[in-house]
């Protein structure tokens, strides 16, 4: 499918925007130890690949749209710290095809711009990194980078990388609102589709079983496992789905789930984010030990 795909808007009509992004982080994080990169990474996160739909409350797509930014993708030294920089042959076959556009920060935000002044709501999986971290992260690395003190800036960054490294540094979290996303003097209503989820689909008995018997708990086996990935292989059946990890292909899923959830919602989509949404469902300790039947995946001897 070509990149950016849209029709003319409907002003009676409402539209909400899916969202997704890749990201990577500063040059500085490259050298350090997985774990830390991982920490710099999420505290840092810098956009290369930017993708959303403009969809109705069943799913019907309006816009499709899809860029890849150009002062961090093609910056090796930054590319190159990204969890998926691997992926970077199949992006350049991407750009062959028409399927994405390589442009500028101020290009591709100015399309993000105009197309959420056409919506009710944006949201992501996981609006807390996309809308409160990467965009804005992204937006400041950027206007630093054009800027006469873009060194002294980035001097400054390298500093808290290495105490992000070593855990002696904690974001500071106040004056963010939970159910707006602001933006450039501007204020969207905000939705989450990772605490949706976990309230609409993943919360029952049938998913907490699939996950048992498909393997779907975190790394160290106290929950079960929230992703997309497992909320779109449990919706669609699809079982064996493997997420793409490139923003448009995830915001296609992401908003099959979004049209899921407004219609288990009574047709409302509600606003705000949750932290860790994924304790809703409770641990897996918890479950097994409800459901004798599941007593071989944990020890319930309490």
């Amino acid at each position: 499918m070509k990149a950016n795909v849209c029709v003319k808007y409907d002003r009676r009509r409402k539209y909400y925007m899916v969202l997704d992004c890749e990201s990577a982080t500063l040059p500085c994080a490259a050298d350090l130890p997985a774990e830390a990169k991982k920490n710099v990474a999420i505290a840092k996160p810098l956009i290369y690949d930017l993708g959303w739909k403009i969809i109705d409350k069943k799913g019907r797509v309006y816009a499709r749209k899809n860029f890849l930014i150009s002062e961090i993708f093609s910056v090796p030294s930054i590319f190159d710290t990204a969890y998926y920089a691997s992926k970077r042959p199949l992006y350049l076959e991407k750009l062959e095809k028409g399927e994405i556009i390589l442009t500028d920060w101020k290009t591709a935000s100015a399309e993000f711009v105009a197309d959420m002044d056409c919506v009710e709501a944006v949201g992501a999986y996981n609006s807390m990194f996309d809308f409160k971290k990467a965009i804005p992260f992204t937006e400041l690395y950027i206007n630093q980078l054009y800027s006469p003190d873009f060194h002294d800036w980035l001097k400054n960054q390298n500093y808290l990388c290495k105490k992000i490294a070593d855990g002696s540094y904690s974001s500071n979290s106040k004056g963010f609102d939970h159910d707006v996303f602001r933006f450039r003097g501007k204020t969207y209503p905000l939705f989450d589709l990772w605490g949706l989820s976990c309230k609409y689909i993943m919360d029952n008995d049938d998913y907490k079983a699939t996950c048992l018997r498909n393997g779907w708990q975190t790394e160290s086996g106290t929950y079960f496992k929230t992703s997309a990935e497992t909320a779109y292989r449990f919706a669609s059946g699809k079982l064996d789905f493997d997420e793409a990890h490139t923003a448009i292909d995830d915001a296609d899923i992401e908003s099959e789930i979004f049209a899921l959830i407004v219609k288990r919602a009574k047709n409302q989509v509600e606003m705000g984010i949750e932290y860790f949404p994924f304790r809703i469902l409770g641990t897996v300790k918890k479950f097994v030990c409800q459901h004798p039947e599941f007593a071989d995946f944990v020890d319930c001897d309490f």
